[in-house]
């Protein structure tokens, strides 16, 4: 069996959400109309599935090679901590992985530019998107196994650097191929929350930064994702468009942290502690203003249509 484009305008994806959402909302969210949502989103995701094959073969392919990534960083460290924490946190991972690759399947219909011509293959920016959704978890392995080993150090140096660092190639891949979908805007911006999330837990566990920026940073994320929630449950699925000061503080976070993890795994002087407190003081500002700027969106969506981000 060949794909071939599946045009969907004639009942646009788009439009197909957005009637049950509105059913949704005509019965008042109430559990059976709850199950019905899900019941119908389901019948919907496995047509698209099945749409095309192509599409859904090449990620799982890519899944596939991404799960052995993460299990061999799993094996890695425990090879050189031996620490029954280490084959714990692989109990932790699985079912996060299994739960993103759930997510992506039953979104595919979405790998598409908005025109209803959907991607025969899982492109490259949604590759990475992907992979750093499904492996964020797995920052949090050198910050519970300490003192972090002279092997891992390294290791994980290269991977949490790879992990930010696609968080800029994968938008800058999309636009320069032509490549952005759908699907691809709504990876990466989960992926830049998981990640996120979970290296700043990490790098508080060992006590690289204080629990204020911790808390703060944990104010942000769930206030991005529930304005994000609330916007599709009341607007229908439309585009995510982050702010000027959104990106910005994303981009500042994932520096800063990434700095402070190369000072923590690589047990050096390097940046200075100095330079590491005027950063984390410097971050505390920042994140504190776009709070105050995403609880003022909040209150302005109603004549806003900028997205929260």
């Amino acid at each position: 069996m060949t794909d071939r484009p599946v045009n969907y305008n004639e009942s646009g994806p788009s439009q197909f959400t957005r009637t049950l959402l509105d059913e949704l909302g005509r019965k008042h969210y109430r559990i059976g109309a709850w199950r019905k949502f899900m019941a119908d989103s389901w019948a919907r995701s496995l047509d698209d599935i099945r749409a095309s094959p192509s599409l859904t073969r090449s990620f799982l392919l890519w899944a596939g090679a991404f799960s052995v990534a993460g299990v061999s960083l799993v094996f890695l460290s425990w090879r050189f901590h031996a620490d029954p924490v280490t084959m714990r946190s692989l109990v932790f991972w699985l079912p996060w992985y299994v739960l993103s690759v759930v997510f992506v399947l039953t979104h595919l219909g979405m790998a598409d530019s908005g025109d209803g011509v959907r991607d025969k293959r899982f492109s490259a920016p949604n590759q990475l998107s992907f992979m750093r959704l499904a492996l964020a978890p797995l920052v949090l392995l050198p910050c519970l196994t300490t003192p972090v080993h002279p092997v891992t150090g390294p290791v994980f140096i290269v991977f949490i650097t790879g992990m930010s660092v696609t968080d800029l190639l994968d938008g800058w891949v999309a636009r320069h191929w032509g490549r952005s979908t759908r699907l691809g805007k709504m990876l990466d911006y989960l992926a830049d929350l998981a990640f996120l999330t979970f290296l700043t837990i990490g790098l508080y566990l060992v006590t690289a930064i204080p629990a204020s920026l911790l808390w703060l940073l944990m104010v942000r994320y769930p206030l991005t994702l529930i304005g994000a929630l609330i916007l599709y449950f009341t607007r229908g699925p439309a585009e995510l468009k982050p702010t000027f000061v959104g990106r910005a503080t994303t981009l500042v976070t994932s520096i800063v942290l990434l700095l402070i993890s190369f000072r923590f795994l690589l047990s050096a002087d390097w940046p200075s502690s100095i330079w590491i407190d005027w950063f984390v003081r410097s971050l505390h500002l920042l994140v504190g203003a776009n709070i105050i700027y995403l609880v003022y969106l909040g209150f302005t969506w109603g004549r806003n249509e900028r997205a929260i981000s």
